[in-house]
Protein backbone atom coordinates (compact mmCIF):
# COMPACT_ATOMS: atom_id res chain seq x y z
CA UNK A 1 0.00 0.00 0.00
CA UNK A 2 1.23 3.51 -0.82
CA UNK A 3 0.19 6.32 0.55
CA UNK A 4 -0.27 9.67 -1.10
CA UNK A 5 1.58 12.72 -0.53
CA UNK A 6 4.79 11.97 1.79
CA UNK A 7 5.98 8.15 0.86
CA UNK A 8 8.70 8.23 3.32
CA UNK A 9 10.79 10.32 5.86
CA UNK A 10 13.83 10.92 5.06
CA UNK A 11 16.56 10.73 7.50
CA UNK A 12 20.19 12.08 7.30
CA UNK A 13 22.89 9.79 8.94
CA UNK A 14 26.25 11.66 9.89
CA UNK A 15 28.95 8.70 10.17
CA UNK A 16 31.69 9.33 11.97
CA UNK A 17 34.96 8.13 10.08
CA UNK A 18 38.14 8.12 12.54
CA UNK A 19 40.22 10.77 12.45
CA UNK A 20 37.51 12.75 10.40
CA UNK A 21 36.05 14.74 13.05
CA UNK A 22 32.24 16.11 12.45
CA UNK A 23 31.30 19.70 13.37
CA UNK A 24 27.85 20.62 14.17
CA UNK A 25 27.95 23.56 11.64
CA UNK A 26 28.23 20.96 9.18
CA UNK A 27 24.86 18.94 9.95
CA UNK A 28 22.08 20.41 8.31
CA UNK A 29 18.54 19.41 8.75
CA UNK A 30 15.64 20.58 5.78
CA UNK A 31 13.20 23.22 6.30
CA UNK A 32 9.25 22.60 5.54
CA UNK A 33 7.13 24.77 5.09
CA UNK A 34 3.47 25.04 6.76
CA UNK A 35 1.45 23.55 4.20
CA UNK A 36 4.02 20.39 4.34
CA UNK A 37 4.07 20.46 8.37
CA UNK A 38 0.28 20.60 8.34
CA UNK A 39 0.07 17.30 5.91
CA UNK A 40 2.25 15.49 7.97
CA UNK A 41 0.51 16.10 10.71
CA UNK A 42 -2.52 14.94 9.10
CA UNK A 43 -0.94 11.67 8.46
CA UNK A 44 0.33 10.98 11.85
CA UNK A 45 -3.12 11.61 12.89
CA UNK A 46 -4.16 9.12 10.61
CA UNK A 47 -1.50 6.62 11.72
CA UNK A 48 -2.51 7.08 15.60
CA UNK A 49 -6.47 6.64 14.51
CA UNK A 50 -5.16 3.45 12.44
CA UNK A 51 -3.05 2.78 15.59
CA UNK A 52 -6.20 2.47 18.29
CA UNK A 53 -7.90 0.24 15.86
CA UNK A 54 -5.45 -2.27 15.57
CA UNK A 55 -4.90 -2.28 19.10
CA UNK A 56 -8.89 -2.49 19.46
CA UNK A 57 -9.12 -5.33 17.11
CA UNK A 58 -5.87 -7.19 19.53
CA UNK A 59 -8.70 -6.66 22.15
CA UNK A 60 -11.37 -8.59 20.59
CA UNK A 61 -13.00 -5.10 19.22
CA UNK A 62 -14.56 -4.06 16.94
CA UNK A 63 -13.89 -0.53 14.78
CA UNK A 64 -16.96 0.39 15.84
CA UNK A 65 -16.32 -0.44 19.46
CA UNK A 66 -13.59 1.50 19.56
CA UNK A 67 -15.36 4.76 18.38
CA UNK A 68 -17.58 4.31 20.89
CA UNK A 69 -14.98 3.92 23.68
CA UNK A 70 -13.31 7.00 22.24
CA UNK A 71 -16.61 9.01 22.46
CA UNK A 72 -16.96 8.11 26.11
CA UNK A 73 -13.65 9.67 26.47
CA UNK A 74 -14.47 12.77 24.80
CA UNK A 75 -17.78 13.51 25.44
CA UNK A 76 -17.33 14.85 28.70
CA UNK A 77 -15.36 17.54 27.59
CA UNK A 78 -18.56 18.80 25.54
CA UNK A 79 -20.74 20.57 27.25
CA UNK A 80 -24.78 19.08 27.42
CA UNK A 81 -28.08 20.22 26.35
CA UNK A 82 -26.30 22.06 22.90
CA UNK A 83 -28.23 23.20 20.31
CA UNK A 84 -27.57 21.96 16.62
CA UNK A 85 -25.88 24.69 15.21
CA UNK A 86 -23.53 24.61 18.31
CA UNK A 87 -22.48 21.16 18.18
CA UNK A 88 -22.43 21.52 13.75
CA UNK A 89 -19.57 24.68 15.10
CA UNK A 90 -17.80 21.93 17.60
CA UNK A 91 -17.35 19.23 14.58
CA UNK A 92 -16.51 22.13 12.29
CA UNK A 93 -13.55 23.04 14.27
CA UNK A 94 -12.34 19.70 14.28
CA UNK A 95 -13.17 18.96 11.12
CA UNK A 96 -11.08 21.73 9.83
CA UNK A 97 -7.44 20.42 11.31
CA UNK A 98 -7.91 18.35 8.07
CA UNK A 99 -5.76 19.69 5.07
CA UNK A 100 -8.23 20.73 2.37
CA UNK A 101 -11.38 20.38 4.50
CA UNK A 102 -14.85 21.99 3.27
CA UNK A 103 -18.11 22.48 5.09
CA UNK A 104 -20.92 24.32 3.63
CA UNK A 105 -24.17 24.42 5.42
CA UNK A 106 -26.87 23.68 3.05
CA UNK A 107 -30.01 23.81 4.74
CA UNK A 108 -31.86 24.98 8.09
CA UNK A 109 -34.75 24.97 10.68
CA UNK A 110 -35.65 26.58 14.13
CA UNK A 111 -34.01 23.01 15.64
CA UNK A 112 -31.85 21.79 13.01
CA UNK A 113 -29.23 22.63 10.42
CA UNK A 114 -27.77 20.25 7.49
CA UNK A 115 -24.17 20.49 6.46
CA UNK A 116 -22.22 18.80 3.68
CA UNK A 117 -19.15 17.74 4.50
CA UNK A 118 -15.81 16.80 1.53
CA UNK A 119 -13.70 13.75 2.52
CA UNK A 120 -10.02 15.37 2.77
CA UNK A 121 -9.35 12.01 3.82
CA UNK A 122 -9.49 10.63 0.94
CA UNK A 123 -5.88 12.44 0.02
CA UNK A 124 -4.78 10.77 2.70
CA UNK A 125 -5.93 7.21 2.28
CA UNK A 126 -8.01 6.57 -0.59
CA UNK A 127 -11.14 4.51 -0.06
CA UNK A 128 -10.69 0.92 -0.27
CA UNK A 129 -6.73 1.28 1.03
CA UNK A 130 -5.64 0.21 4.41
CA UNK A 131 -2.44 1.17 6.77
CA UNK A 132 -1.33 -0.94 9.19
CA UNK A 133 -3.72 -3.53 8.29
CA UNK A 134 -6.30 -1.00 9.32
CA UNK A 135 -8.47 -0.24 6.03
CA UNK A 136 -10.05 3.25 5.52
CA UNK A 137 -13.67 1.15 6.23
CA UNK A 138 -12.59 0.76 9.46
CA UNK A 139 -11.68 4.29 10.23
CA UNK A 140 -14.71 5.63 9.07
CA UNK A 141 -16.53 3.46 11.33
CA UNK A 142 -14.82 4.21 13.93
CA UNK A 143 -15.27 8.06 13.39
CA UNK A 144 -19.22 7.64 12.52
CA UNK A 145 -19.42 5.87 16.21
CA UNK A 146 -17.31 8.22 17.70
CA UNK A 147 -19.47 11.02 16.48
CA UNK A 148 -22.59 9.44 17.45
CA UNK A 149 -21.40 9.27 20.94
CA UNK A 150 -20.66 13.03 21.56
CA UNK A 151 -23.99 13.71 19.77
CA UNK A 152 -26.01 11.64 22.50
CA UNK A 153 -23.87 13.38 25.31
CA UNK A 154 -24.64 16.67 23.99
CA UNK A 155 -28.55 15.63 23.27
CA UNK A 156 -28.52 16.25 19.72
CA UNK A 157 -29.89 14.12 17.04
CA UNK A 158 -27.30 13.12 14.34
CA UNK A 159 -28.24 11.76 10.90
CA UNK A 160 -25.38 10.98 8.15
CA UNK A 161 -26.50 10.00 4.50
CA UNK A 162 -23.62 10.13 1.48
CA UNK A 163 -24.01 12.18 -1.13
CA UNK A 164 -21.32 11.71 -3.95
CA UNK A 165 -18.06 12.23 -2.33
CA UNK A 166 -19.15 13.99 0.37
CA UNK A 167 -21.20 13.38 3.40
CA UNK A 168 -24.42 15.06 4.38
CA UNK A 169 -25.16 15.54 8.34
CA UNK A 170 -28.04 16.74 9.78
CA UNK A 171 -27.78 18.33 13.71
CA UNK A 172 -31.13 18.18 15.28
CA UNK A 173 -31.65 20.09 18.57
CA UNK A 174 -33.54 17.65 21.08
CA UNK A 175 -32.94 19.69 24.21
CA UNK A 176 -31.37 16.96 26.01
CA UNK A 177 -29.76 17.18 29.48
CA UNK A 178 -27.14 20.07 30.33
CA UNK A 179 -24.07 18.14 31.55
CA UNK A 180 -20.38 17.88 31.50
CA UNK A 181 -17.36 15.72 32.48
CA UNK A 182 -15.36 16.97 36.00
CA UNK A 183 -12.61 18.71 34.37
CA UNK A 184 -14.81 21.21 32.43
CA UNK A 185 -16.84 21.94 35.22
CA UNK A 186 -13.68 22.41 37.39
CA UNK A 187 -12.17 24.70 35.01
CA UNK A 188 -15.55 26.76 34.76
CA UNK A 189 -15.28 26.72 38.67
CA UNK A 190 -12.06 28.30 38.97
CA UNK A 191 -12.81 30.52 36.02
CA UNK A 192 -15.74 31.56 38.15
CA UNK A 193 -13.85 32.35 41.50
CA UNK A 194 -10.96 34.28 39.38
CA UNK A 195 -13.38 36.57 38.20
CA UNK A 196 -14.87 36.73 42.02
CA UNK A 197 -11.04 37.53 43.09
CA UNK A 198 -10.26 40.04 40.35
CA UNK A 199 -13.59 41.80 41.32
CA UNK A 200 -12.97 42.07 45.10
CA UNK A 201 -9.40 43.53 44.27
CA UNK A 202 -10.27 45.88 41.90
CA UNK A 203 -13.30 47.02 44.12
CA UNK A 204 -10.20 47.28 46.97
CA UNK A 205 -7.62 49.01 45.17
CA UNK A 206 -10.21 51.62 43.79
CA UNK A 207 -10.73 52.22 47.45
CA UNK A 208 -7.25 53.35 47.63
CA UNK A 209 -5.38 49.93 48.44
CA UNK A 210 -2.15 48.60 46.61
CA UNK A 211 -2.02 45.20 45.51
CA UNK A 212 0.81 45.02 48.05
CA UNK A 213 -2.22 46.17 50.75
CA UNK A 214 -4.93 44.08 49.56
CA UNK A 215 -2.61 40.80 50.47
CA UNK A 216 -1.46 42.33 53.39
CA UNK A 217 -5.05 43.00 54.25
CA UNK A 218 -5.98 39.16 53.46
CA UNK A 219 -3.47 37.75 55.74
CA UNK A 220 -4.52 39.41 58.45
CA UNK A 221 -8.25 38.09 57.62
CA UNK A 222 -7.13 34.74 57.57
CA UNK A 223 -4.05 34.21 58.83
CA UNK A 224 -5.12 33.51 61.90
CA UNK A 225 -6.39 30.64 60.78
CA UNK A 226 -3.48 28.82 59.88
CA UNK A 227 -1.90 26.25 61.80
CA UNK A 228 1.19 25.23 59.71
CA UNK A 229 4.81 24.32 62.12
CA UNK A 230 7.25 23.84 59.71
CA UNK A 231 8.12 25.78 56.13
CA UNK A 232 6.71 22.46 54.20
CA UNK A 233 3.41 22.54 56.24
CA UNK A 234 2.86 25.89 55.65
CA UNK A 235 3.94 25.82 51.18
CA UNK A 236 1.73 22.56 51.55
CA UNK A 237 -1.05 24.62 52.61
CA UNK A 238 -0.87 27.40 50.01
CA UNK A 239 -0.42 25.15 47.46
CA UNK A 240 -3.58 23.11 48.27
CA UNK A 241 -5.67 26.56 47.72
CA UNK A 242 -3.80 26.91 44.55
CA UNK A 243 -5.01 24.06 43.13
CA UNK A 244 -8.44 24.93 42.87
CA UNK A 245 -7.14 26.02 39.32
CA UNK A 246 -6.84 23.20 37.33
CA UNK A 247 -3.56 24.90 35.98
CA UNK A 248 -1.53 25.30 38.80
CA UNK A 249 1.68 23.26 38.91
CA UNK A 250 4.55 23.15 41.37
CA UNK A 251 7.97 21.50 41.22
CA UNK A 252 9.69 21.47 44.90
CA UNK A 253 13.57 21.84 44.20
CA UNK A 254 14.65 21.59 47.57
CA UNK A 255 13.21 20.47 51.08
CA UNK A 256 14.29 20.51 54.88
CA UNK A 257 12.82 20.83 58.48
CA UNK A 258 14.03 24.25 58.23
CA UNK A 259 13.68 25.38 54.19
CA UNK A 260 11.64 24.71 51.45
CA UNK A 261 12.66 25.76 47.60
CA UNK A 262 9.76 25.58 44.93
CA UNK A 263 8.93 26.82 41.60
CA UNK A 264 5.30 27.28 40.82
CA UNK A 265 3.34 28.08 37.02
CA UNK A 266 1.86 31.06 36.58
CA UNK A 267 -1.46 29.64 36.31
CA UNK A 268 -3.22 32.79 36.47
CA UNK A 269 -1.89 34.78 33.58
CA UNK A 270 -4.11 33.53 31.04
CA UNK A 271 -7.17 34.51 32.85
CA UNK A 272 -6.11 37.86 34.31
CA UNK A 273 -4.90 38.95 30.83
CA UNK A 274 -8.24 38.25 29.71
CA UNK A 275 -10.46 40.59 32.40
CA UNK A 276 -7.35 43.36 32.81
CA UNK A 277 -9.30 45.99 30.79
CA UNK A 278 -12.84 44.76 32.84
CA UNK A 279 -11.39 44.71 36.58
CA UNK A 280 -8.08 46.98 35.98
CA UNK A 281 -5.75 44.69 37.33
CA UNK A 282 -2.61 43.11 36.10
CA UNK A 283 -0.70 40.06 36.62
CA UNK A 284 1.47 41.95 38.72
CA UNK A 285 -0.68 43.19 41.09
CA UNK A 286 -2.19 39.44 41.19
CA UNK A 287 1.64 38.32 42.12
CA UNK A 288 1.99 41.37 44.40
CA UNK A 289 -1.17 40.41 46.13
CA UNK A 290 -0.48 36.95 46.53
CA UNK A 291 3.03 37.18 48.21
CA UNK A 292 2.05 39.62 49.94
CA UNK A 293 -0.38 37.21 51.96
CA UNK A 294 1.49 34.14 51.48
CA UNK A 295 4.43 36.82 53.01
CA UNK A 296 1.93 37.68 56.18
CA UNK A 297 0.68 34.47 57.09
CA UNK A 298 3.96 33.09 57.21
CA UNK A 299 4.85 36.30 59.86
CA UNK A 300 2.35 35.09 61.91
CA UNK A 301 3.74 31.55 61.84
CA UNK A 302 7.31 32.73 62.81
CA UNK A 303 8.43 31.66 58.92
CA UNK A 304 9.79 33.95 56.31
CA UNK A 305 8.08 33.59 52.80
CA UNK A 306 10.02 35.42 49.63
CA UNK A 307 9.09 34.85 46.23
CA UNK A 308 10.23 36.35 42.86
CA UNK A 309 8.99 36.07 39.19
CA UNK A 310 11.16 33.92 36.79
CA UNK A 311 9.56 34.38 33.28
CA UNK A 312 6.47 32.23 33.81
CA UNK A 313 7.60 30.78 36.81
CA UNK A 314 6.80 31.97 40.89
CA UNK A 315 10.20 31.02 42.76
CA UNK A 316 9.44 30.48 46.41
CA UNK A 317 11.22 30.21 49.57
CA UNK A 318 9.87 29.55 52.96
CA UNK A 319 12.15 29.47 55.70
CA UNK A 320 12.03 28.92 59.90
CA UNK A 321 12.78 32.83 61.70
Amino acid sequence: MRLKGFTAVAIAAVVSVPGTPVRAQDVQLPTYTPEQRWERAAYEALWWQAAIVALGREKGMTAEEVGRFAGELFAPGWLGGAEGLQLLRGFYRNFMALPGAEVEVVGDTPTSVTARFNRPMDALLAPGASTMGVTRAELDAMARATDAVIAEWVGVGLERRADGDHDVLTFTTEYGPIRAGDEIRWSRSSYLSWLTALQLMSLQMASGLSAREVGEADAKLYGPGWTARTPWQLYRGMVWNWMTDPDTHCETLSASPTEVRARCALAYRQVVEQNQERFNVTVQDVFESGRAFASGVADQLGMQWTETLDGEYRVITVTKQ
